[in-house]
């Protein structure tokens, strides 16, 4: 990705994705107990102006079926963090940004717990670090430092509580009912910090939401054909599901496990409820915005079965109930391999962190040609590999990998499996599994289908090699410099380095970089470029730097490899040098925006970040804001939208967001000079950050810069 740090990486993916990346940590969830409800949890927030990110560590919901029970008592029901997202201990914690759920939920979890009415809800942050906040620079005095991070201090303890005395309390989840729990937080500033990095004292409360005012819910049928559990009895089979994705992608928002009930068809089918984030908003259609997802049905020794669906609306109502129908024992195969650097003496280097994915054309369009248009498919299982290249990663005791359960298909049929990996072509080749889990089990055909063999995969790549000027950091110093290569005129990263480079005071002035990329056309591409642009990771205060103070080098439109394995040199020009300038920011307004309304940043033609816009109606007060952290420098920010969803068209594919304006220049000045021989500095401006000048001074408070409105 583009950028280093989680929230950094969650605002620049809100450009494609802007109606789901809120959820995307929701992931998969555990098969149901027969004797357990299930109940979802999530978070909306309004954080305070004037901050690029509110991060908050949670460590757990607890839910209590009386009305303020003792915390230290009994009776407590926990909902913790994900499973293999936030940890497996009692202190896992899992960090939600408060910036990114402010009209859309930001699903937590979903488990099991006794079936009840529930009227109090405790939220549990981490007691030695509940979070942080990150201001944009400031506007006017208090001159405290923007742009990183600042430690939370809880007035009130880490322990934050709502009640429900009503009849039907904060959630009331049954055997036949999911219950969902939507948690609205609310964070006030106290008190600022003295000194840069010292606490903001902030109070957090807690409400609930009605949770027809940000989620849908889709329910159905899953009605399997002979019995299940099929394969080998020394397999060990996933349980039924039912996963509901980012569309397009093979990103979980949340899974439904297959039970039976009243009025469900009968084992080893039965029914599945999803409680899904939907964006509303205003200014958009009578329903809202709209969210976009695809279904995909695993599991249970049954065949696949996929969807994509209508756009989905808050408190949608009547909803059509979305079956599904699949043939039971089934022989489970699996799919093992390698992915391999086709660029390598020997073909023998393997490519780490490769993403495989089976895809299967949705009913709502099953005679897509996922070989041939596989963004019109669904990804039904996903697999990644290892530090040689290997898949599938292993699974656990209790959920193999999703490649040990596959269905075996009759004998002339395959599935098609997408491979990618950072830098490289994309891969797309039909695959059999084996008709037993083992080692080297599947088949893969790389020429549509006539010949089968292992599945040792090869993927092209190029590189793009150059130079970047630096100035050098003062002796003792280090400076570490990433680069990326996006496809030119879009967010769409394609290559970055594997290791930052370490510049030190003995360099010479030059970053020299070699960075894979592909090197295949693209449809809309016939004659593809690539830009590039490289940052830096700096320390404020000993501590990583949530945002570099050093200036961003761009270039534009770099000719493609010429062919695999190829090499395209790239030189930046002098004017591009990497010199250390200071933090910056840039705050704004949008217009009338909805949820589908991004702001891009961008220099000189490369496309840099993106932002919500936050504080959006119906929420009380909004202001339609947008922020960005970044250098002092000149820049230029662009309004983009995503196409309003047809609600009553299902969309062939994931929708990719427009300029929806001209570009707008801005330029953040460069903070004053702080530190040196003289003059001597208050505490304050103490230079504590490794970009510092070579007379021994270093960037002072940064400044914020307000765009016109767009």
């Amino acid at each position: 990705m583009k950028d280093f740090f989680v929230y950094r990486t969650v605002r620049r993916l809100t450009l494609p994705l802007i109606v789901v990346i809120f959820v995307l940590m929701g992931g998969a969830v555990p098969a149901r107990a027969a004797n357990k409800a299930q109940v979802v949890v999530g978070f909306v927030g309004s954080p305070p102006p004037g901050f690029q990110n509110v991060l908050l560590n949670v460590q757990a919901v607890r839910i209590h079926k009386k009305n303020n029970p003792s915390p230290t008592g009994g009776g407590w029901q926990r909902i913790p963090t994900p499973a293999g997202i936030g940890g497996q201990s009692q202190n896992a914690e899992l960090q939600i940004d408060l910036n990114a759920s402010q009209n859309i939920p930001q699903l937590f979890n979903t488990t099991g717990v006794k079936p009840n009415t529930y009227h109090t809800a405790e939220l549990l942050l981490d007691p030695n670090n509940p979070g942080v906040l990150i201001p944009t620079c400031p506007q006017s005095p208090p001159r405290l430092e923007g742009c990183i991070n600042y430690p939370i201090s809880l007035n009130g303890g880490n322990l934050i509580t709502v009640n429900d005395s009503g009849s039907t309390g904060l959630v009331a989840p049954s055997k036949s009912q999911l219950g969902v729990l939507i948690l609205n937080l609310q964070v006030m500033k106290n008190e600022a910090p003295t000194t840069p990095g010292g606490p903001y004292s902030v109070t957090i409360t807690m409400t609930a939401v009605p949770p027809n005012s940000v989620q849908s819910t889709v329910t159905g049928m899953v009605t399997v054909n002979g019995s299940s559990s099929g394969g080998s009895s020394s397999i060990k089979i996933r349980a039924l599901g039912v996963t509901a994705e980012a569309i397009g992608t093979n990103t979980a928002i949340e899974t439904s496990p297959v039970k039976t009930g009243k009025g469900c068809p009968p084992a080893p089918g039965g029914c599945y409820t999803l409680a899904l984030p939907a964006a509303g908003g205003l200014n958009a259609s009578a329903n809202g915005f709209g969210t976009l997802y695809d279904l995909a049905v695993a599991g249970g020794g049954d065949t696949y079965a996929a969807t994509r669906l209508l756009p989905l609306y808050p408190g949608q109502t009547p909803l059509p109930a979305v079956n599904f129908t699949l043939t039971g024992k089934q022989t489970l195969g699996n799919i093992t391999g390698q992915v391999i650097d086709a660029c390598t003496a020997g073909g023998k280097t393997g490519v780490v962190g490769a993403t495989l994915q089976l895809l299967i054309p949705p009913d709502s369009n099953n005679t897509a040609n996922c070989l041939l248009n596989p963004e019109l498919c669904v990804t039904v299982a996903t697999a990644n590999t290892n530090n040689t290249g290997g898949f599938p990663l292993p699974g656990t005791l209790l959920v193999p990998a999703a490649f040990d359960n596959i269905p075996a298909l009759t004998k002339n049929n395959s599935y098609v499996m997408k491979i990618t990996a950072p830098g490289y072509d994309d891969l797309l080749v039909r695959a059999k599994p084996s008709s037993q889990n083992k080692n080297n089990g599947g088949t893969c055909s790389t020429d549509g289908g006539t010949n089968f063999t292992k599945c040792n995969l090869m993927l092209n790549r190029g590189t793009i090699t150059g130079t970047i000027p630096i100035t050098p950091p003062l002796p003792g110093q280090t400076t570490l410099v990433q680069v990326f290569a996006e496809d030119a005129g879009t967010n769409n990263v394609r290559g970055a380095l594997p290791m930052p480079v370490r510049i030190k005071a003995s360099n010479p002035g030059t970053v020299n970089f070699t960075v894979n990329v592909p090197t295949a056309t693209l449809p809309l591409l016939p004659s593809r470029t690539f830009d590039l642009f490289a940052t830096t990771i700096d320390l404020y205060q000993g501590f990583t730097d949530p945002y570099q103070g050093h200036t961003v080098a761009v270039l534009s439109g770099v000719q493609i490899p010429s062919s695999a394995c190829a090499t395209t040199t790239a030189t930046f020009p002098p004017d591009q040098i990497i010199d250390c300038i200071g933090h910056g920011s840039i705050t704004g307004q949008v217009q009338n925006p909805n949820l589908g309304t991004s702001v891009v940043l961008s220099k000189q033609g490369v496309q840099l970040n993106s932002s919500i816009v936050e504080n959006q109606a119906p929420l009380p007060n909004p202001t339609s804001n947008y922020s960005f952290c970044i250098p002092a420098d000149t820049y230029d920010v662009q309004r983009f939208q995503l196409p309003l969803p047809d609600p009553n068209m299902t969309p062939l594919a994931m929708p990719t967001p427009l300029p929806d304006g001209a570009l707008t220049s801005v330029t953040i000045p460069p903070p004053p000079s702080a530190g040196g021989a003289s003059p001597t500095p208050t505490p304050a401006l103490k230079c504590p950050t490794t970009c510092s000048n070579m007379d021994g001074s270093c960037p002072g408070i940064c400044n914020n810069m307000i765009a016109p409105q767009l």
